[in-house]
């Protein structure tokens, strides 16, 4: 199976998602919060938004995505 980034995923999502908060993080680093995941194109850096997912936690009160710890460039 292809591994999708974060841009990916908040792209099929979209504005079909709720204004649920979410979280970008690494196994140890929180690497961003964002307020929905319509904001994320939008505001994240670039080497957030090429970061390949590991797995992603949905809940209702928060939507975790976890990446693999080298798939985010933290270079500008």
């Amino acid at each position: 199976m292809r591994k999708i980034t974060v841009l990916d995923f908040a792209n099929q999502i979209g504005v079909l998602s709720d204004e649920v908060p979410v979280v970008v993080k690494t196994d140890r680093k929180l690497i961003g919060r964002f307020r929905c995941l319509y904001e994320i194109p939008e505001t994240a850096m670039p080497g957030v938004l090429e970061a390949k997912i590991d797995h992603v936690i949905l809940r209702s009160d928060e939507i975790t995505i976890q990446v693999k710890p080298k798939a985010v460039s933290t270079k500008i």
